[in-house]
């Protein structure tokens, strides 16, 4: 599965990458923060985590459900959205 990830604050993106997940555990590295990412039997398991100092995030766990996003979808994070498009390559 694919996932472009945006991260914003407020309306400003701060982040923007994107995750090629598959069975072995991997690790993405953004600007702004680490992502360890593996593909389960029905979900995606992501953690975003190593944020700096000024972003007021700790450790966020994702179980995203493999699926094909008809759009781009977002979690609030306080005053945070990560915002994020899955696709399933063949």
């Amino acid at each position: 599965m694919r996932v472009d990830l945006a991260f914003f604050d407020g309306d400003e993106l701060l982040d923007r990458g994107e995750l090629r997940i598959g069975a072995a555990e991997l690790v993405s590295n953004f600007a702004l923060f680490q992502a360890t990412h593996r593909l389960g039997s029905d979900a995606a398991n992501i953690v975003l985590a190593n944020f700096p100092a000024h972003v007021d995030l700790k450790t966020i766990s994702l179980d995203m459900p493999i699926h094909e996003s008809a759009d781009w979808e977002s979690i609030e994070l306080g005053r945070y959205t990560l915002a994020f498009w899955c696709r399933l390559d063949a």
